[in-house]
């Protein structure tokens, strides 16, 4: 009988000769991994090509939301009464335009753009529902103007009208004309044509410019220029343009890209610097805020689209586009998003900018402006955009109104919130992200779900096409 002892080295010396035995006979699975499997990323917004019909669907809710909130409405201020015809024979000093949701009733540059997407989507998807909504707002504004300015001439107090009446200020007028003209263009009105007469005179021939003829303002320093004007002024000049035949106003367009640029696009940063004012010489704090960059990317996008391909100035227009659109997909967040103030990612990310980076960028890729190697940006900008979108069609973390500052902590903390008018860039950006979608020329390839390593790419269907310009 065996010890204890001895059983157990006897039964360790059978086992050892029996794994011997087996791993010489068994076959090795070199394709098996031992240590687990690789880390699938995790985004923190979806990182897919979205489908056309859900971007229309986003934009049907942002609509909706903006029709409820436009009520087309006017109250005595006292009573609460609703005034609904605008009696010339009596007149209510106590009449105000309806504000309860916001500034939507109102003759404003931020409705300007609303009001310009509506068109373009209209004309792009077949949707009349976007287009009726400007002839009802256009024909509210034009049936009480009339009113409201004989109410001033009879009190002698401004009202929700003056700002419209006696405009002094790019603000006041270029936004919303331009859609004026683009409205009146589908929908004739001599009430259209007259007024867009009106601003064409105010903007080429009583705005304040420097001497070289850059459109300037007199605040908040005497002699200074904003980035904001290039939106505020370059769109309705190109839609004037168009509406005319006249190339006097693309001419203007063209200008002042290029000496707006000259003082205010930094080429070491490939950005817009928010404002500039000639008492500093050339030596005042820059500051690139988002949005102020964004009214320079729409401009820029709306001039191109109507200039002919070979129009004097055009390729420096051109040649402009591309070089901030480069910079800004470098500051691009990982969330498809822009940070409010570009260079400084402490700051929070900004939808109604980043809404029109991901229009120039789309915009870009469809003209052929821009290599489909760009349409990745726009899309993963997208996917961001619409996670910004509540349920109501209210539109989160957009920046609030933001004048020309020249100190840091006031950018730092600018607000922001679900309930300004500054959404109209979002539905240009999802309605140039629906065209990129379903663009022929282009070939999109998803990334592959769960996987370790697939990436977004953007080609042309025709190896041999080349960029515009």
């Amino acid at each position: 009988m065996l010890s204890p002892v001895h059983f157990l080295l006897r039964t360790a010396l059978v086992s050892a000769t029996a794994f011997i035995v087996a791993s010489a006979t068994a076959q090795t699975d070199a394709t098996r991994r031992l240590v687990g499997p690789s880390a699938v990323p995790t985004y923190p917004v979806p990182y897919i090509v979205p489908e056309p019909a859900q971007v229309k669907a986003t934009l049907d809710r942002i609509k909706a939301q903006i029709a409820d909130a436009t009520t087309l409405k006017v109250f005595d201020s006292k009573t609460g009464q609703e005034i609904a015809v605008p009696d010339l024979a009596n007149l209510n000093p106590n009449a105000v335009v309806d504000r309860r949701y916001g500034n939507w009733n109102f003759w404003d540059y931020t409705n300007g753009v609303v009001l310009s997407a509506f068109s373009v989507i209209s004309d792009a998807t077949g949707d009349a529902s976007y287009f009726e909504y400007n002839v009802r707002f256009y024909d509210f504004i034009f049936k009480w103007k009339p009113y409201f300015e004989a109410l001033e001439q009879k009190t002698g107090k401004r009202n929700d009208f003056s700002r419209m009446v006696h405009m002094s200020a790019l603000d006041h007028c270029g936004s919303i004309t331009c859609a004026l003209i683009r409205t009146q263009l589908k929908h004739p009105d001599d009430r259209y044509r007259s007024w867009i007469d009106t601003v064409d005179t105010y903007i080429t021939q009583k705005q304040f410019r420097l001497e070289d003829g850059t459109l300037a303002r007199a605040r908040p320093q005497p002699r200074s220029l904003w980035t904001d004007d290039f939106y505020m002024s370059i769109p309705f000049l190109a839609q004037r343009g168009k509406m005319t035949g006249e190339t006097k106003y693309w001419d203007d367009a063209v200008r002042q890209v290029v000496q707006l640029s000259q003082r205010l696009f930094i080429k070491e940063k490939g950005l817009y610097d928010h404002g500039w004012s000639e008492n500093t010489d050339g030596y005042d704090p820059r500051f690139y805020w988002g949005r102020a960059n964004g009214w320079a990317t729409v401009a820029m996008a709306e001039l191109l689209s109507v200039l002919p391909e070979n129009y004097a100035g055009r390729a420096d227009v051109l040649r402009l586009f591309r070089q901030q659109l480069r910079s800004l997909v470098e500051l691009q967040d990982g969330t498809g998003l822009w940070h409010n103030l570009l260079d400084k990612p402490e700051t929070y990310l900004e939808t109604s900018a980043s809404a029109m980076f991901v229009y120039g960028l789309a915009k870009g890729v469809n003209e052929g402006w821009l290599s489909p190697i760009f349409a990745p940006a726009a899309i993963t900008g997208w996917n961001g955009l619409a996670t910004r979108v509540l349920p109501d069609g209210r539109i989160d973390g957009i920046c609030e109104g933001t004048t020309y500052a020249n100190d840091m902590t006031y950018y730092y903390y600018r607000g922001a919130s679900p309930n300004t008018t500054f959404g109209g860039s979002v539905l240009y950006a999802g309605l140039e992200v629906m065209k990129l979608l379903q663009n022929p020329k282009l070939n999109l390839s998803a990334p592959q779900p769960g996987s370790v390593n697939s990436a977004l790419h953007g080609r042309w269907t025709d190896d041999a096409s080349k960029i515009k310009g």
